[in-house]
This record gives C-alpha cells, structure tokens and sequence, in this order.
C-alpha cells in the first residue's frame, strides 16, 4: 500500500473542472467524492453550493428532496455523472452539519459533532466503494468546507480530515479569490 499524506494536498484551481477532467480521463482517471456542509433549514444556493447549483443542479434538487431526513449528521450521495467506458463516477456528499444560517446571534451554525458524523459516514462510503470496486481508484476532492459560510475553523477541520480521512488522497481547493 502507498503512504499517503498526512494532511490534505491544498488545491488553488477551478474544483469542479478538475474534477471532471479525472473522472473522464482513461485508465488513468478515478471515481471522485465531493463532500460539502449543507445547513439543516434547506436554503442551498450561498458559498460553495452556488457553484454546484450552476454545474450540477440535480445536487440541489436532491438534497431539497431530503425533507425530514434533513438533519445534523446526514449525508446524502448524489451520483452527478459515470465515465461509461471507465466506470469513474463523480458523486456529491451533502454533509448536513450546520444548524442554521451564519448571523449574529449564530455565529458558528456549523456544528463540530454533526460534522465528524458525517465526515465518518463519507469514510465509509469511500470504503464501501473501494471494496466493491477493485477496478476503481476513489479520490475526495472538496472545497474548505466547513469554514466560509459555516462560520468553523479551517485549522480545526484540517486535523478532523487528517484524523479521519487520513487513509485516502483528500484534496482540498481554496476557492476563494
């Protein structure tokens, strides 16, 4: 087995091209999980999810779909698109962990034990995949969730994804300008 990082590999370019240039590239390519913090309210469309709205808007039709099962600690998968020749799959992770909007009086809405929930149930997914798809490598890719519109520190959750994605390539884009 390779070693891997112990830290996430910290990406400045365009998340959702790269992304598709690895899930459709040949032999060489790979299956993609793209987690993200959604709220608990479902309002999707501020920071990161408008980008998502914008590429693949079946994202936000799905996690509007959640209703009830719209709580802190889920996660919804949402497969966006399969590489037919390769079998390389790009699939969304809707991390629902913040409880309400960012304001004042919520300064913090992201919510830290609903966050390493849902950051283990994207683990598990991720080795679910990989025992089931022996031809398949699997990469999460994912912007500095947690930390914009969540209002968390991105120094804390660097070492929640060392500490619980540390046997996967984890790549991380700073989307902001």
């Amino acid at each position: 087995m390779k070693t891997l990082p112990n830290k996430p590999i910290i990406l400045r370019d365009n998340l959702f091209s790269s992304v598709n240039k690895i899930v459709n590239h040949n032999h060489n390519g790979s299956s993609i999980v793209v987690p993200h913090v959604c709220n608990n309210i479902n309002a999707f469309g501020g920071g990161f999810t408008a980008g998502i709205t914008k590429y693949y808007p079946i994202v936000k039709e799905n996690y509007h779909l959640l209703g009830g099962k719209n709580s802190l600690g889920y996660v919804q998968f949402v497969e966006v698109s399969k590489n037919h020749t390769y079998g390389h799959k790009l699939i969304f992770a809707n991390m629902i962990a913040q409880n309400g909007l960012i304001s004042k009086s919520n300064p913090r809405p992201l919510n830290y034990a609903a966050l390493v929930k849902c950051m283990i149930s994207v683990s598990a997914f991720v080795n679910d995949f990989i025992n089931n798809n022996k031809e398949n490598t699997i990469q999460i890719h994912a912007p500095k969730f947690g930390s914009g519109l969540a209002g968390g520190s991105w120094s804390f959750i660097e070492e929640l994804i060392s500490d619980i994605w540390s046997k996967y390539n984890v790549f991380i884009y700073d989307i902001r300008k």
